[in-house]
């Protein structure tokens, strides 16, 4: 069944069955011949177990190879008995060879095994069950080393307001996180039950995700559920096309309403999240577009910054509402992302939408997309250091405000800022409406999303644009009005970009959801995704490029975020290396026939 929770990976290598003679004595050795099996859990098929029996406790090393690739991989000691071993990075519909010997602390190796055969199933076939991926440019010896690792959605080609119950299920009731290798072959995959946000790899090697149900999740790569936890106030989901499965002891999130967009792990293993709630304010906004419409009391929906610890309890949070003036509003102020996820008429005041934190500094970041802002908080007393983004009614705060050294271009409605290795700041500037209430926006037509890096001098309070991926429009250059990520990377200084959404728009669009008149950008064009590895230089080279569209133009295909990772596993388990002599594209195998 594929909800059904299975062991996790630490748990598969932890179990033991009887123990076969005095460990003290016995030198490691197979036990009995090792099998290799499909993974049981259906939701993660490019998993394979093999299963080895040791007659002593020892490490694991097992050989794969493949007709293009031969890596092997060394699992942590354990003791003797049975063990399950997960074999990760295996392409899709491919014929793969595996073998394992043993080790003991001293090096003694124990018998190669016989070479076992096992052949990847193929990507799911369904038009609209797997996003076609196409691989234009993997120049692999520039590239920052690892693997991509992406958050996937879905959606039909529509405005979503208008859209059949069905056609809401068909998005939300779905999601998908992908891993592709340096070349860009799926490897991994995951197949959800509820829409997905951001992905971030965790540093015990499992899969941290945010679902649109108001749910964190933690996912190791057997594609088990770890543990979940939720806003302990969010409004009820029974029946909601955004609700997926829940574990039964899934942690709630003391006092909390929402939980949204991508937890942050701290060094200390907390996590830094955005929770949202609503306050009733009256004389309110009732349009971002027409300064003159009637004011009303309004329940206006803002963010807090909060820390939680693995138990759900909040140690630590930073209320908007505490620190900003409610009445600095932002462009989509009216749209409906609050009103369909709890907050019945709610207006989106703050958004945010990325948080990150810089223990070199102590500095928590803080993106808020309808503030077209990224605010520095300082941890220990709560003050803000500095905001970068458009200069305009900041009132009280305004002297927090970082001037531009150089000529620089303001990012609106950004998406997940971070500090780099360098200490600079990159994020993905959406580039949504450029400008606010109730100055003119620019024209979809002439709107074009960016990678964009920063430099701080919080000293003299400056901020300089060091580098962008796009400084105008041109036909190399995409629409992306949310969502989306950016990274330097840190061993080659490259820059990963993701672009959710890569489209041209047309003449005559609107940005505003509210407006039935015209079409909106982002659910009534053709949509594509792109992501792009390029060097960090000026003019840039494009070393990797992945696209993703649906050549019917039926759907949208949206990449949410992700990031590269170094490894599949985790570094404490050991290491995985190519070996020598690694198989050419023409396909030849070492010999099958008895170990050595």
């Amino acid at each position: 069944m594929l909800i059904a929770r299975v062991p996790g990976v630490l748990g598969v290598l932890a179990s033991v069955a009887l123990l076969c003679g005095s460990a003290a004595e016995a030198r490691p050795s197979l036990a009995s011949a090792p099998s290799i099996q499909p993974n049981p859990n259906e939701r993660a098929p490019l998993v394979a177990l093999l299963n080895v029996e040791a007659g002593a406790p020892a490490r694991a090393i097992v050989e794969i190879e493949s007709p293009v690739r031969r890596w092997q991989v060394e699992f942590p000691s354990a003791p003797a008995g049975k063990r399950a071993l997960p074999i990760l990075g295996l392409r899709a519909d491919t014929a793969h060879r595996v073998r394992v010997r043993l080790a003991d602390d001293a090096g003694v190796a124990g018998e190669w095994s016989r070479w076992l055969d096992y052949r990847t199933p193929p990507l799911p076939a369904g038009a609209f069950e797997f996003p076609p991926l196409q691989v234009t440019r993997a120049d692999v010896s520039r590239m920052e080393p690892g693997y991509t690792l992406l958050s996937i959605r879905r959606a039909p080609i529509g405005r979503s307001s208008w859209r059949t119950r069905e056609q809401q299920r068909f998005a939300r009731a779905w999601g998908l996180i992908v891993v592709l290798d340096p070349e860009g072959h799926v490897v991994w995959y995951y197949v959800g039950d509820s829409r997905f946000a951001g992905v971030k790899q965790l540093s015990n090697g499992n899969l941290l995700v945010h679902r649109a149900d108001s749910t964190t999740t933690e996912l190791d790569m057997l594609g088990t559920l770890v543990r979940q936890w939720y806003p302990e106030k969010r409004p009820p989901l029974t029946g909601s096309l955004f609700a997926g499965t829940m574990l039964p002891d899934a942690i709630p999130i003391r006092g909390l309403e929402a939980l949204h967009h991508q937890p942050f792990e701290m060094p200390n293993g907390n996590f830094l999240s955005f929770g949202a709630y609503g306050r009733r304010i009256p004389n309110y906004y009732t349009s971002e577009t027409d300064p003159a419409a009637p004011r009303a009391e309004q329940l206006v929906v803002g963010d807090r910054v909060i820390e939680f610890d693995r138990t759900g309890r909040i140690v630590w949070q930073w209320d908007t509402f505490d620190h900003l003036d409610p009445f600095r509003i932002g462009y989509e102020l009216t749209a409906s992302y609050w009103q369909t996820r709890g907050f019945p008429g709610g207006l989106d005041w703050t958004h945010g939408n990325g948080v990150a934190y810089d223990p070199r500094t102590g500095v928590v970041l803080a993106s808020f997309r309808h503030q077209d802002a990224t605010i520095a908080i300082d941890r220990r007393s709560g003050r803000i250091r500095w905001i970068l983004g458009e200069p305009t009614d900041w009132g009280p705060v305004a002297d927090k405000v970082l001037r531009p050294v150089g000529p620089l271009r303001w990012p609106y409605h950004a998406h997940n800022p971070r500090f780099t290795h360098a200490g600079t700041v990159i994020m993905f500037d959406n580039g949504t409406w450029g400008a606010r209430p109730f100055r003119k926006p620019i024209e979809p037509v002439e709107h074009f999303s960016r990678s964009v890096e920063f430099e701080i001098d919080e000293r003299a309070m400056t901020v300089r644009q060091v580098w962008t991926s796009a400084d105008r429009l041109s036909e190399d250059t995409c629409s992306a009005i949310a969502m989306s990520d950016a990274w330097r990377l840190p061993k080659t200084d490259n820059i990963l970009e993701i672009a959710a959404i890569c489209s041209r728009n047309r003449p005559g669009m609107t940005w505003n959801d509210q407006d039935w008149t015209r079409p909106n950008p982002q659910d009534q064009a053709p949509n594509a995704s792109r992501v792009r590895e390029y060097t960090r230089t000026s003019p840039s080279e494009i070393l990797f490029e992945v696209l993703v569209r649906d050549p019917r133009d039926l759907i949208a295909w949206e990449l949410y975020g992700g990031q590269r990772i170094p490894a599949l596993y985790p570094a404490t388990w050991g290491r995985s290396t190519a070996v020598a002599g690694s198989v050419g594209s023409s396909g030849g195998t070492a010999p099958a026939g008895p170990g050595r």
